[in-house]
């Protein structure tokens, strides 16, 4: 009779080979504590749902890490909010010391307080975070304060704050100041706009501007001139004279000899800060939820800083003549309501904030409880059972090793065995 064991050991050695698939397997499992280290490892509908539940998990994760950046620039607005209280604070109790009998040698000394003061507010109203300004709103890659020194001199060229008997009052000063600080709109006039062959530089016919170079001005309802649409906001580059000023246009230097804009031309300008029309009037706005956007923060154009400009303007170049202190007493009483009530508004612009910080800080959490969830629910259909894969890698590695013993048993089988 003829013995044959070739087609047995084959088939001993393939079961090896499947053996040790499966033993590997089984270890992987054991050290990484995961059923498979790619989807296709999964079985039926789990590759599915891992992919659904990870999408969830990282969605949260980006909402969760968007807050902290706002969070971030909120507290930073937050402190700065309080420092410009304590500068409105500090004001106050300057102006209650301009109301005694020594005012007049004091001034001096307000005058330089209220100077370095417009740093100061400007400093802060200019803060960053990450390279973003946080009172620009929107436009938070533009500073929204000019350069103070400009400021300064623009104003104190522009208003007459010498409370004298000529006419120039307390109200008087007051109105100008404000004027001042205010947007100046209106129509520019006819055909305004004046450019030349191959230049972005265009000449505005303006009468009475009152514009200084740096300020930003925004025209509408105007036609293209020489190729250049005009509609927009622009810095004054030059001040020709009274009627009239340059700015370099925004589009490239296609200009055709020209004047023009048609009749209906309107101007918006703001002489102390640089979002004006620039910027919109909304917040700083944040996608904390799927459907949910928060507004946060405050904007630097508010009527409440620019109050503050205003006085501290006033206060850096006022001087009182002969006779005039009882004036000079009503411009410190009216200055000093105005303080007031800026101090109370930007109380009420800290609790706001301070809303928004906590109804964002309640969002993360739940962001975090449903990543905890959806981190039990993946385990669920990822996780390995230490127990049973452990049981599953012992079972194997007995099995095999019997295989083994099997197959060199079987390799050792002849002929001679049999006889």
């Amino acid at each position: 009779m003829r013995i044959s064991n070739l087609t047995q050991v084959n088939r001993i050695q393939s079961s090896v080979n499947n053996l040790q698939v499966e033993l590997s397997k089984a270890e992987e499992q054991i050290s990484t504590g995961k059923i498979s280290s790619s989807y296709s490892g999964l079985k039926g509908e789990n590759a599915r749902i891992s992919v659904q539940l990870r999408e969830a998990m990282e969605s949260r994760q980006s909402y969760i890490d968007t807050i902290k950046t706002t969070r971030l620039r909120a507290e930073v607005t937050d402190a700065a909010l309080v420092q410009i209280q304590d500068l409105a604070s500090d004001l106050r109790v300057e102006l209650i010391r301009q109301t005694q009998d020594v005012y007049i040698e004091d001034l001096p000394i307000m005058n330089e307080f209220a100077k370095t003061q417009i740093d100061r507010l400007a400093n802060l109203l200019n803060s960053e975070v990450a390279g973003r300004f946080i009172f620009s709103g929107v436009k938070s890659g533009t500073a929204p304060i000019v350069d103070t020194a400009t400021m300064k001199a623009n104003f104190s060229t522009a208003v007459n704050t010498a409370v004298n008997a000529g006419g120039n009052s307390a109200a008087a000063i007051a109105t100008a100041a404000d004027a001042w600080f205010n947007n100046k709109t209106g129509a520019v006039g006819n055909n305004p706009f004046a450019v030349v062959n191959g230049s972005n530089v265009v000449t505005v016919s303006h009468t009475n501007h009152t514009l200084s170079v740096g300020d930003q001005v925004t025209f509408s309802g105007g036609t293209p001139v020489g190729g250049l649409d005009l509609n927009g906001t622009f810095e004054i580059a030059s001040v020709l004279n009274a009627n009239s000023y340059t700015f370099i246009s925004d589009t490239n230097a296609t200009a055709t000899n020209a004047t023009g804009g048609g009749a209906s031309v309107a101007h918006s300008a703001n002489s102390w800060n640089k979002l004006g029309t620039l910027a919109s009037t909304s917040e700083n706005t944040v996608h904390a939820a799927v459907g949910l956007n928060i507004s946060y923060g405050e904007m630097a154009n508010q009527e409440t800083f620019a109050n503050l400009f205003e006085v501290l303007n006033i206060f850096a170049n006022v001087s009182i003549d002969a006779g005039q202190e009882g004036e000079y007493r009503t411009l410190v009483d009216n200055s000093r309501l105005a303080v007031e009530a800026a101090f109370d508004s930007i109380n009420q612009m800290i609790a706001d904030l301070g809303g928004d910080q906590a109804r964002l800080t309640t969002i993360e959490k739940n962001h975090g409880n449903d990543i905890s969830l959806l981190t039990k629910q993946l385990g669920n259909v990822e996780d390995i059972d230490s127990f049973e894969a452990i049981n599953k890698f012992q079972a194997l590695r007995t099995q095999l090793e019997s295989s083994y013993q099997i197959t060199s048993a079987s390799r050792g089988f002849s002929l001679i065995n049999f006889l």
